[in-house]
C-alpha cells in the first residue's frame, strides 16, 4: 500500500521578509516526494501575531496549490503561541476541505528555536497526519472497489 507516507510532505523553508508600511511578507517551501516543491507567500503585519499568522497562511497556500489535483484546500482559522513547561509552543487551527466535507485540523509544534519555522511544522504536524490517513483510507477504498 502507498498509504499515508507518499502524501506527507516535508518542511524545506519559511523565510520573513519585511515589507514597506510596518508588513511582512512569509514564503514557506514545502516538498511531496515525488511531486517537487510547492512555495506560499502570504503578507501580514509586522507583529508577532501577525507574523506566525502570515507563515501559517503561507505554508497552507503551498499545500492548497500541491494538493489541487485531490480538490484539498487548506484554510488558516488561528495561530497562537503559547509558553507551556518552559518551552515555546506554536498551535494553528486548519480547515482543511475536499469537495463538500470539511475537516477541522489542530498541529502544534515546539517554538523555542525558530517561530517561523514552528509554525509552518505545526501546520505539516495537523495536515500530514490527517490528510494521509484520509488518502490512504481512499486509496484503500478504490483498490478494493476495482479488485
Amino acid at each position: 500500500m502507498t498509504g499515508g507516507a507518499s502524501r506527507a510532505f516535508k518542511f524545506v523553508r519559511a523565510q520573513i521578509d519585511p515589507l514597506a508600511d510596518d508588513r511582512c511578507q512569509a514564503l514557506v517551501q514545502v516538498e511531496r516526494a515525488g511531486q517537487g516543491p510547492s512555495t506560499g507567500t502570504a503578507q501580514g503585519g509586522s507583529g508577532q501575531p501577525d507574523t506566525l499568522r502570515a507563515v501559517a497562511r503561507a505554508t497552507a497556500d503551498a499545500l492548497s496549490e500541491a494538493y489541487e489535483a485531490e480538490g484539498v484546500k487548506v484554510r488558516v482559522r488561528g495561530v497562537q503561541q503559547v509558553e507551556a513547561f518552559a518551552q515555546t509552543v506554536v498551535i494553528v487551527s486548519l480547515a482543511a476541505t475536499r469537495g463538500a466535507e470539511t475537516r477541522s485540523l489542530l498541529g502544534v509544534c515546539d517554538g523555542t528555536d525558530d517561530l517561523a519555522r514552528a509554525t509552518a511544522l505545526a501546520v505539516l504536524n495537523a495536515t500530514n497526519r490527517v490528510l494521509g490517513n484520509i488518502f490512504a483510507r481512499m486509496e484503500k477504498t478504490n483498490g478494493e472497489a476495482s479488485a
